[in-house]
């Protein structure tokens, strides 16, 4: 069964009260407050509360090394292990709003 992707769901959410909570992923900056999130609310930095923090590491480098071995269509081992260690060291290009 998969989770549904909602704040609620979220290992970085916090409930205050009711449906309402604070999305604890980033520290506040110097003049902005933790942003107050429904718990229906969603975004791209999800992380699920049923796994641990080593769980959800081992899940993000065994899809990176399947999708190294995708890319490398089995065709040479050697890349394989080359694509693989590239997607492992890769970090994600996510940019958020106020960094554009």
């Amino acid at each position: 069964m998969m989770t549904e992707q909602v704040c609620e769901g979220c290992r970085w959410w916090q409930n205050d009260q009711h449906a309402i909570g604070a999305c604890m992923r980033y520290p506040p900056g110097v003049s902005e407050l933790v942003p107050k999130t429904h718990a229906t609310d969603w975004c791209g930095e999800w992380a699920d509360t049923s796994l641990t923090p080593e769980q959800a590491k081992q899940h993000e480098l065994t899809e990176k090394f399947a999708t190294a071995l995708a890319a490398a269509s089995w065709t040479d081992p050697h890349r394989v292990w080359e694509l693989a260690k590239k997607l492992a060291e890769a970090k994600p290009q996510i940019q958020r709003e106020n960094e554009q």
